[in-house]
């Protein structure tokens, strides 16, 4: 691969061979860092390995909410990289402004890929009927659970919680009191993706994925809010800070202190190294139905880049739509796979084999949803924690406060018509 520093350009020119000179350099912005960078640079080896002309350049931008912020500066400088890894609910405002190259026609001469892709992925690559991207790195939320603390409070570890009502009862037996301290708690109270998994399985939601119709001021939506917050005011089997801030319930599960925790698939072999207790995995408990968000990224080609950049940035992207890639992806980072095909593969077959825990992710595939992903999108995920706070700390009750976010929402929806 060529990485040219910028002092010394034209001298390196000239000290470059012909063919090399004559490389389509196709840029790529992404916000993976260590076993994520790995497998994107692997990949990128591959691929030029088997292309010697076609030159993928990654560059690390940031999270991705950084990777928002540089590449809306880039669009308005009309500096824009090719190709691009955006956060699966956030790319709708790329491709609402006409800034991501549409793929129907690129797909449509290549259906192989469509008829492989996972309903949950093929979903996930649709704004608003229109192909734009394509799934890279999927994860959906699991429940991780302490296996010592159920054995210690006479629960059957291999029994985990599968609905709502055992959830709640689990926690009340994990939560350990003295008089009016607790020192462990029961469940940590759900991330926002969670939030939206159980407002999705309580019959509401926060947004149609398919229309963008709200659903936030629902009552099945505020049902869910609240059962949760009650973890922390009623049942008093969550603890308060947890709730305001995510980094605190996930740091008391993995010292031992919380016995439940809902936590990204994505994370599953961190949370193995950090902790030192017997860890279970299971699907998320279920309410009227079953359902689990599908979070990560996804790949789209910039539409103001040059047209050479996109044809090799598109065979880029039909090389990493592939068993082989992705299960390069599965196997290293843990995140899902995307393809009917991939459990198959040799490498995906041997790593299930090795890693069962695995299996319950993959088999929580069947009942993943796309979560909508309009232009304010981002916006909405910002504002959500506040709103969140205030039915925990009881400053309003889930229905109240659902449904002026609801009227907040359709004003930011308004804003970018």
């Amino acid at each position: 691969m060529i990485r040219r520093a910028a002092l010394g350009l034209s001298v390196a020119m000239m000290a470059l061979p012909a063919a090399a000179q004559d490389q389509i350099v196709v840029p790529f912005w992404h916000s993976l860092t260590n076993q994520g960078e790995e497998v994107i640079n692997t990949l990128v080896t591959r691929f030029e390995e088997a292309n010697p002309t076609i030159d993928i350049d990654p560059i690390y931008v940031g999270n991705y909410n950084d990777m928002i912020v540089r590449l809306q500066a880039a669009v308005v400088s009309g500096d824009v990289p090719t190709l691009v890894q955006l956060e699966i609910t956030r790319y709708g405002l790329f491709a609402d402004a006409g800034a991501l190259e549409l793929l129907d026609d690129r797909l449509a001469a290549d259906p192989a890929i469509m008829e492989d892709l996972r309903p949950f992925a093929l979903e996930a690559s649709l704004y608003l009927g229109q192909s734009y991207v394509l799934p890279f790195n999927s994860s959906t939320p699991v429940m991780y659970y302490n296996r010592d603390l159920f054995g210690a409070a006479g629960l059957d570890p291999d029994s985990p919680p599968a609905t709502w009502e055992q959830l709640l009862q689990t926690a009340e037996a994990l939560t350990v009191r003295d008089g009016d301290s607790t020192s462990q708690w029961g469940v940590a109270a759900p991330p926002q993706w969670v939030r939206w998994a159980m407002s999705n399985q309580a019959g509401g939601g926060w947004m149609d994925g398919a229309t963008n119709e709200i659903q936030m001021g629902q009552a099945d939506t505020a049902r869910a809010y609240q059962f949760a917050a009650d973890w922390v005011n009623v049942h008093n089997v969550a603890q308060l800070d947890g709730a305001i801030d995510e980094d605190v319930g996930r740091q008391s599960f993995v010292s031992g202190n919380t016995g439940i925790m809902f936590g990204s698939t994505g994370s599953l072999g961190t949370i193995s190294r950090d902790t030192e207790f017997d860890l279970g995995v299971a699907a998320l408990p279920c309410e009227i139905h079953c359902a689990a968000p599908i979070g990560g990224a996804a790949l789209g080609i910039m539409a103001g880049a040059d047209e050479a950049q996109k044809d090799a940035a598109w065979d880029f992207l039909r090389f990493v739509m592939t068993p082989d890639s992705n299960s390069v992806m599965f196997t290293v980072t843990g995140y899902m796979p995307i393809l009917n095909s991939t459990p198959e593969h040799p490498d995906a077959a041997a790593y299930l084999a090795e890693r069962p825990e695995y299996r319950v992710a993959v088999d929580q595939l069947d009942v993943a949803f796309a979560r909508a992903r309009p232009p304010a999108m981002p916006e909405i995920r910002a504002l959500e924690p506040a709103v969140w706070e205030a039915i925990v700390l009881e400053q309003a009750t889930a229905e109240e406060a659902l449904a002026d976010f609801a009227d907040e929402m359709a004003e930011l929806m308004a804003a970018h018509q």
